[in-house]
């Protein structure tokens, strides 16, 4: 009889078992304990051993319970314990030398594969060489900003920081990794004095942040308090961080300025000439800068 809708029914069940033959007459027979024996050693093969040495022959229906007590997924043909699903869903650290960026992922992937994503977290700031990322030594492959089509370029520095968390994600077509938002976290550059037309200017105080914009522009909002030695200056000229060739190939493509202390208004001329911009009072032209202003800068800056 063995085993029938998930239930075992022994083979000499219908007549109440051993104790029922008894009952009929019927004596011990070697064709009845045989065909008892097979029915139950069918009915114990068809069982799942805890031991691990058979396997299941269909899908196993849990009926709305769980598996309990699971150890964690160390290969890709394990499911993963909820605990595990947890961890792997936070930000793995980076390694290795930047800008040759590794991670190691659990469970270990064995290659590679088209819309492959996860989020990292640099342990160190991208430099002016072209970025790479190795995950589980399956070996090394460029990461990229994705601009359109297949116009992508290397990332530049600081657009992964050092604590930053990013999501990246491999395409097949590109064999490569793409950033979806890089950041300028770590990009502490500021402005410079040139001089002035009259007396000497210098900075007081600045503070800036740098955001990223678009892949190709980058927006640089910058705070300043500006003194004069002497009023005797009508304009003041300024090196804006990050020229044209250094550090990210990016240039100088507008500048806006807006007055934070003071009366007067201010006008920034001179940034298409490349790296410089000439801050100069618009309301009284023939007046000089105030000795004393704060005044905050919107410098907008594209690939070249």
């Amino acid at each position: 009889m063995s085993w029938s809708g998930g239930t075992y029914t022994k083979g000499n069940n219908a007549t109440g078992g051993w104790t029922g033959d008894a009952s009929l007459g019927i004596g011990i027979e070697a064709g009845r304990h045989d065909t008892q024996d097979d029915d139950f050693a069918t009915g114990i093969n068809t069982c799942l051993t805890k031991d691990g040495s058979n396997s299941p022959s269909a899908n196993l229906p849990m009926g709305g319970y769980k598996h309990t007590g699971v150890a964690n997924a160390s290969a890709g043909d394990e499911y993963l314990s909820y605990a595990q699903l947890l961890d792997v869903s936070k930000a793995v650290t980076t390694a290795g030398t930047a800008p040759a960026y590794t991670v190691s992922l659990t469970p270990t992937p064995a290659a590679y594969f088209d819309g492959m994503s996860f989020d990292i977290e640099c342990h160190a700031d991208t430099t002016g060489a072209a970025a790479t990322l190795n995950v589980n030594g399956l070996g090394a492959k460029p990461l990229y900003v994705k601009r359109v089509s297949t116009l992508n370029r290397d990332l530049h520095e600081f657009e992964l920081s050092q604590g930053g968390a990013y999501r990246v994600t491999y395409e097949a077509g590109s064999d490569a990794f793409f950033v979806h938002a890089p950041t300028l976290g770590g990009l502490d550059t500021f402005l410079t004095t040139i001089g002035s037309t009259g007396g000497t200017a210098t900075i007081g105080s600045q503070s800036n942040i740098y955001t990223y914009i678009a892949p190709n522009v980058i927006q640089a909002a910058i705070s300043v308090t500006f003194g004069l030695a002497s009023a005797t200056s009508a304009n003041i000229t300024l090196t804006l961080p990050k020229a044209a060739s250094t550090v990210f190939n990016f240039r100088p493509i507008n500048v806006y300025v807006f007055a934070v202390s003071g009366y007067a208004s201010y006008a920034a001329t001179g940034w298409l000439s490349g790296s410089t911009v000439t801050i100069t009072r618009t309301d009284q032209i023939d007046f000089p800068i105030d000795p004393s202003m704060t005044i905050r800068l919107i410098a907008i800056y594209g690939e070249a």
